[in-house]
């Protein structure tokens, strides 16, 4: 809501942290919750090639996002391949301008994160030997977070686009060994939906979005549906936009209705998992929610009839095992304290 969602101020920005710029007042969460959405993963970017950490939040009203942020989550960290990053720093005075350019910008990070991680290991040694000249290196924000990743500790959730670059990706992820948890948007995801399931990454993709530029020009509307066959796959519904988060549902139902007319026979209790079990999978909170199933949270959804029903709505939204979202009683229809008097004298 105020334009606080990309630090475009440097290529590489990992030491921002999305949750610096959640609004809890956003009038978009209680849209959010009216149309069934328990959890949420809020990222920086995409203009950057590293935006920074994003944060996942529980759908629930709160004064500050510490009271939102969803218990012992891990962290993301949003990056960008292709046309975006080049296209915002392309100026000819400073790296990236090609996508060449992205990779070497990408790499020199990796390497600087790998000194950083090698420095305060060699402080450590010099501790534990009682050395006397031991003394910590600088914190370093952007290398922390850098680090967190090729230790295996944040996730990295990586915009891409074509299947080339989600491969050129991949291998840079093994010349530094670390994963790339989930791809998003990856329109050209089906090309290459077995080497995602093999390594164990998620696409968290549109169901029908492409051609607004050359990038996404070679999506088709089976992607999904394609991305979900290989065994051990892990297709994800997102949204990238402030009406698609309300009708996520329905998303899902477009994306099983083209693999279905394309032969491919998903069942109902496959294609929910796009919006619950997989998606918090590629958040990694699969152990906590996601499913009904006992010890988890009890994040649960009521429709009034088939959640794949262009007709359907959620009925009540229950986040932690409390009813947050009632449709049929106002004092469960939560309003942001923005939206407080905003519509008062507005005929109706």
């Amino acid at each position: 809501a105020h334009s606080d969602g990309n630090e475009m101020t440097n290529p590489a920005t990992p030491n921002v942290w999305a949750e610096h710029s959640v609004w809890p007042q956003d009038p978009g969460f209680s849209r959010a919750l009216a149309g069934g959405v328990t959890s949420l993963q809020i990222l920086p970017g995409s203009g950057n090639l590293i935006g920074g950490r994003g944060v996942t939040l529980k759908n629930v009203y709160s004064n500050s996002y510490q009271g939102m942020k969803f218990p012992d989550a891990p962290h993301g960290m949003k990056m960008a391949c292709g046309e975006n990053p080049k296209r915002v720093y392309g100026d000819r005075k400073q790296l990236p301008s090609t996508r060449m350019g992205n990779m070497a910008a990408y790499r020199k990070q990796w390497i600087d994160a790998q000194q950083y991680i090698d420095d305060w290991a060699a402080w450590e040694k010099k501790l534990d030997d009682k050395k006397d000249d031991a003394k910590a290196p600088k914190r370093d924000l952007r290398l922390e977070t850098l680090a967190g990743v090729l230790k295996g500790e944040i996730i990295v959730h990586m915009h891409c686009y074509r299947a080339d670059e989600m491969l050129t990706i991949l291998d840079m992820a093994d010349e530094f060994d670390y994963k790339v948890g989930t791809f998003h948007h990856g329109v050209e995801a089906y090309k290459i939906a077995d080497t995602l399931a093999e390594k164990g990454v998620c696409g968290a993709l549109w169901a029908d979005w492409w051609g607004f530029k050359m990038e996404a020009y070679d999506g088709i509307q089976e992607n999904i549906a394609i991305v979900d066959r290989p065994q051990g796959s892990c297709a994800v519904v997102h949204s990238d936009d402030a009406e698609g988060i309300q009708r996520l549902n329905q998303e899902a139902a477009k994306a099983m209705g083209s693999g279905n007319r394309a032969g491919m026979n998903i069942a109902p209790e496959k294609a929910i998992g796009w919006i619950t079990s997989n998606a918090a999978r590629s958040l990694g909170i699969e152990d906590q929610t996601g499913s009904l199933e006992a010890g988890k949270m009890a994040d649960v959804v009521i429709w009034n009839g088939n959640p794949f029903s262009v007709y359907a709505k959620a009925d009540q939204v229950y986040v932690d095992g409390a009813l947050m979202y009632d449709r049929e009683n106002p004092d469960l229809q939560p309003v942001s304290d923005f939206e407080l008097g905003q519509l008062q004298g507005v005929s109706k």
